[in-house]
C-alpha cells in the first residue's frame, strides 16, 4: 500500500460538521495553530492537516470578519486600485 493509499486511509472527505469544529477550535486556541498535521492527529481528527488549516483560516478562526464590506472598505479598495492598479 502506498502512502497515499494510507493516507486517504485515515483521513475523511466531505462536510465539517459541528462536532468536529468544536474538537478543532478549542485545541488550536489552546495549543496553537503549529503543524498542522499534528494538529488533526491531536485533536482526534480523521482530517488531513490541509483540511484543519484551511477549516480553521477560513470560517473558525476568532476575529474573521464576514458579510459585506463597509463603505469605507469599498473606498479604499476604489483608491488602492487607482493608485497601484491590478
Amino acid at each position: 500500500m502506498s502512502v497515499c493509499e494510507r493516507e486517504e486511509e485515515r483521513t475523511r472527505k466531505g462536510p465539517w460538521t459541528l462536532g468536529k469544529d468544536m474538537k478543532l477550535s478549542p485545541y488550536v486556541r489552546l495549543h496553537g495553530a503549529g503543524c498542522w498535521s499534528f494538529v488533526a492527529k491531536a485533536a482526534g481528527l480523521k482530517r488531513s492537516g490541509k483540511s484543519c488549516r484551511m477549516r480553521w483560516l477560513n470560517y473558525l478562526r476568532p476575529g474573521l470578519k464576514r458579510g459585506r464590506i463597509t463603505p469605507e472598505e469599498e473606498q479604499l479598495i476604489i483608491d488602492l486600485h487607482s493608485q497601484w492598479g491590478n
